[in-house]
């Protein structure tokens, strides 16, 4: 039998079997993800002190009990109402994030007069996005406030504090939202996480030792397995969070169904809800017998159960025709969210909750005019006749937005959206777009008032000219007009005639009869559909009539008659010929796309050759040596093709050794090639050898040059002398040298004529010996 793998970081079988079953805890979060750096929520500023009271309307929520306006009966309707003030201090509740608009700008400026209107109709009954009550889990709750925990830990080292920082207000979420303690899971974060100091905990927000499940993000890390009979090290998948969050619900949800005897529900305190965890579905949640202990002293140590009360800190009044919220009985401001109603709602700087339109720190906002509620979505206001939008965070939105993968357009004063035609410059992108009877962009072929338009697929720009509309499901071009309409008939266009169908508006090309468009005559279209004179290119050939009568043309013809500066050649068949043609005992070349006849310097590889020629002014390739703008050059004599590099033209009635750069050009003087040097004499371009002064030549040395015409370095043996010359420069050297530079340790000298001297020699009036064998320097 084989033995289970078992990882020592799993508290029991339980949680294995947790971890095993691949519960999907990211799906749990409903993207309410706990930032686990602490961040302050973005972007409202909903400082208390600022709030602007647009209007005093006495509203009733109709979901609180009756009341009227007694004190008494006042103080008998508070309703529990588990508020959470939105803060600036704690941690964020929302790490939901605002779609930013994404928009491809299409360039091309359409001028048109046509005008759009606002949709004053209500069109939001049917939307999707139909607005509803804002709550903290849809995001909305974007500003500086977060919710306030006023409570100072007892006991608490940094590292515990900073924990409680970072999870505090994801945790109490948690815990009122599935109904379990947040003392205790909080106290079983920090000790599975060492209070989030684990590589687990930072790297992956993993609090509790999840391994992966099959689903969403992972990361890989170094745990301790059993098998085999002993503990091995192994990279395990472990389960990667988006935020401490989703890790704290994946917890809640275990207690939920598998310990539900440690819920709110079951257990009266938390003591009995930690010692309840011995008594899951599957057995005990941890092996350690103290485990139920360990937690309730740590709770106790750092007072962590003051978590379980926060939920009870906020309570509703209404008084004198206005709901006001207190907590701790202070009159809270601002934006609230409301657990009871799962809502948030607005109270002015007099603590009263506001309903309606209202205008907040430059923003507007619409709450529900019966519970106070903060609307999300399409609203249509109807005392204004006009549909407006309000983003997660509430706020009224203004220009383009996308919605449930639609495109709006509001207006950016009023925010009202926008129907119809729409020129778009007004908001940052010159393109004219539609937007249908339900204000959604259009896309694609539409047609609009008797007239087809075309709308860019992806930008929804409205589209002119020629336009291919296979994209759009149709194989044809048609053509709209400045105004985006699509034409008909016979159209001229930038001086051109065209041919557009007169039932579908499909350009028309080719042979045509004209007797059905009210001309007796037939005509051709090229593939541009340009109505065509003079030359026609037919079939895939090229033919050439004359601009009057019309007739084919054969032979050389020079075309500046007919607005081209060019020579071409027809055959007897009238078609236009294309690169190599022997004519009449000579070779031409004709432009492969154009036909026109080429001269002057052509390389051939276009037309299958490897190869460089050259054609005068007739157009006929030369052969053998040219003189081209002063420069020679060398042609094959049979293919006619430009020869470069060493060539000995004695087969071209001249005996030297000439050099062609990869111009083809003749080289005079000194030339490195290949890393050598060489010299051609400055007349005729002569490759020179030998012993050479090169004072004409503007430097003033003498070198050698062997029988490949390479200058030589170093020392060299020639017809039975030694001689020295420079190992950088190659100049040939005189009088003494010392070879150690040049690999002998020895002294030397060389005459004038740079050869090596031996034997007894005077030099200077003095007296020199040197090896009969070596020249080495003997003594003075």
């Amino acid at each position: 039998m084989t033995e289970k793998k078992k990882t020592i970081s799993d508290n029991s079988l339980v949680k294995q079997a947790y971890i095993a079953s691949g519960i999907a805890l990211l799906s749990l979060g409903a993207g309410t993800a706990v930032n686990s750096n602490n961040v302050k929520a973005d972007t409202l500023n909903t400082q208390n002190t600022n709030s602007t009271t647009v209007a005093n309307t006495t509203k009733i929520d109709t979901s609180q009990s009756s009341v009227n306006n007694s004190e008494s009966q006042n103080n008998n309707s508070q309703t529990n109402s588990n508020t959470l003030q939105l803060s600036k201090r704690n941690v964020q509740v929302n790490n939901a994030t605002t779609n930013t608009q994404n928009v491809t700008t299409n360039t091309e400026n359409n001028n048109t007069s046509l005008q759009g209107q606002t949709i004053q109709n209500d069109v939001s009954t049917n939307s999707s996005a139909a607005a509803h009550n804002a709550t903290l889990d849809s995001g909305v709750v974007k500003n500086d406030n977060n919710i306030s925990y006023d409570y100072n830990l007892t006991n608490a080292p940094a590292s515990v504090t900073n924990f409680v920082n970072q999870v505090g207000s994801a945790a109490t979420k948690v815990a009122d939202e599935y109904g379990v303690y947040a003392s205790v899971m909080m106290a079983q974060a920090g000790l599975e996480s060492a209070w989030g100091q684990s590589s687990l905990s930072r790297n992956a927000h993993n609090l509790f030792g999840v391994k992966y499940k099959g689903t969403g993000n992972y990361v890989v890390m170094p745990t301790l397995e059993y098998y085999g009979g002993a503990y091995h090290t192994v990279n395990a998948r472990f389960q990667k969070y988006d935020s401490y969050y989703d890790s704290l619900v994946g917890y809640a949800q275990l207690i939920k169904n598998n310990f539900y005897l440690s819920t709110k529900a079951n257990s009266s305190t938390y003591q009995q809800a930690a010692n309840n965890l011995r008594n899951g579905k599957w057995g005990s949640y941890a092996t350690d017998p103290g485990y139920a202990n360990k937690l309730i002293n740590l709770i106790n140590l750092y007072g962590f159960q003051n978590f379980d009360k926060v939920q009870s800190s906020g309570q509703e009044k209404y008084i004198n025709g206005h709901w006001y919220l207190y907590k701790n009985n202070q009159k809270q401001t601002g934006f609230q969210y409301l657990s009871s109603g799962n809502k948030i709602a607005y109270y002015n700087q007099w603590g009263q909750m506001l309903y309606g339109q209202q205008q907040i720190n430059g923003h507007w906002y619409y709450f529900d005019p019966l519970s106070g509620a903060m609307q999300t979505g399409l609203k249509y206001i109807s005392d204004q006749k006009k549909n407006v939008y309000y983003n997660t965070q509430g706020q009224m939105v203004y220009g383009q937005q996308q919605i449930n993968g639609h495109w709006y357009l509001f207006d950016r004063y009023s925010g009202a959206m926008l129907t119809g035609f729409q020129n778009l410059s007004n908001y940052g992108q010159n393109k004219i777009v539609y937007y249908n009877k339900s204000g959604q962009m259009s896309y694609g072929q539409q047609a609009i008032n008797g007239h087809w338009y075309l709308f860019d697929r992806y930008s929804g720009a409205m589209l002119t000219g020629f336009q291919n509309l296979a994209p759009y499901g149709q194989d044809k071009i048609a053509y709209y007009n400045k105004y985006g309409q699509m034409l008909y008939n016979q159209q001229q266009i930038n001086g051109h005639w065209y041919l557009f169908d007169k039932y579908s508006g499909a350009m028309l090309t080719g042979f045509q009869n004209l007797s059905g468009y009210g001309q007796n005559k037939t005509v051709y279209y090229d593939k541009n559909g340009q109505m065509l004179y003079g030359q026609q290119q037919v079939n895939g050939n090229w033919y050439l009539f004359d601009q009057y009568s019309g007739a084919m043309l054969t032979g050389f013809q020079n075309l500046s008659r007919y607005g081209q500066n060019k020579t071409v050649y027809y055959d007897r068949n009238g078609q236009m010929l294309y690169g190599q043609q022997q004519i009449n005992g000579h070779w031409y070349l004709f432009d492969k796309y154009s036909g026109a006849m080429l001269t002057g310097f052509q390389n051939l590889s276009g037309y299958g050759q490897n190869k460089t020629v050259y054609y005068d002014k007739y157009g006929q390739m030369l052969y053998g040596q040219q003189q081209i703008n002063g420069n020679w050059y060398l042609f094959d004599q049979y293919s006619g093709a430009m020869l470069t590099g060493f060539q000995n033209l004695s087969r071209y009635g001249q005996n030297k050794t000439v050099y062609y750069n990869k111009y083809g050009q003749m080289l005079y003087g000194q030339q490195q090639i290949n890393g050598n040097w060489y010299l051609f004499d400055q007349y005729n371009g002569a490759m020179l050898t030998g012993f050479q002064n090169l004072t004409r030549y503007g430097q003033n040395k003498t070198v050698y040059y062997d029988k490949n015409g390479q200058m030589l370095y170093g020392q060299q043996a020639i017809n039975g002398h030694w001689y020295l010359f420079n190992k950088y420069n190659g100049a040939m050297l005189t009088g003494f040298q010392n070879l150690a530079d040049y690999g002998q340790d020895k002294v030397v000298y060389y005459d004038k004529n740079g050869q090596m001297l031996y034997g007894k020699q005077s030099i200077n009036n003095h007296s020199y010996l040197f090896d009969t064998v070596s020249g080495a320097l003997i003594d003075k």
